[in-house]
C-alpha cells in the first residue's frame, strides 16, 4: 500500500466519542474502515499501519487484537499450504458493534428529530436549519 493514497482520515463519531476506545485503537478502527470500504476489509500489514500511525508494529498488534477482543473488528487468517505460515491476513471491521454506541448512546432526540434540551451534551438536530439556527444563536449573544 502506498500513503500517497491516503489523503486524510475521517473518524465517525460513533468512534470518536466510544468511551471503551484509547485514541490508538479509534485511529487505527477509523484506518481499517476507511480501507477496508470498498472491499469490506482490510489486508494492511502491522508495518503499514504503524507508518502511518507512528507507533511500533508490536503495538498495532495489540491494539489489533484489543479490538478484536473488543468485538469491533474480526480478523481472519489465510495459512501457507501445509504451513503454519500466515500467508495474508484479512481484518474484517463489525459495523454492527461499531454503530450499535451511536444508536444507544449519541442522539438523544424526540420523535421530531429535535433535541430535548438546549443543555444536553448535543443540541444540534441532524438537519440543516438546526445548525443555522444554533450557529446564529451563538453569534447573536456576544
Amino acid at each position: 500500500m502506498n500513503k500517497q493514497k491516503l489523503k486524510g482520515l475521517w473518524i465517525p463519531v460513533e468512534i470518536l466519542l466510544d468511551e471503551q476506545l484509547s485514541d490508538k485503537e479509534k485511529l487505527i478502527l477509523s484506518m481499517i474502515l476507511y480501507l477496508s470500504d470498498e472491499t469490506g476489509s482490510c489486508f494492511a500489514s502491522n508495518k503499514y499501519i504503524a507508518s502511518i500511525v507512528n507507533v511500533t508494529s508490536d503495538r498495532v498488534s495489540k491494539i489489533i487484537s484489543s479490538l478484536k477482543k473488543k468485538q469491533y473488528i474480526e480478523v481472519k487468517l489465510k495459512y501457507k499450504l501445509d504451513s503454519k505460515e500466515v500467508e495474508n491476513r484479512q481484518i474484517v471491521p463489525n459495523k454492527e458493534k461499531i454503530n450499535m454506541y451511536s444508536q444507544k448512546h449519541l442522539y438523544p432526540v424526540d420523535e421530531n428529530n429535535h433535541s430535548t434540551s438546549l443543555n444536553e451534551l448535543y443540541p444540534i438536530g441532524r438537519n440543516n436549519k438546526d445548525v443555522v439556527n444554533n450557529i446564529k444563536n451563538i453569534f447573536s449573544r456576544g
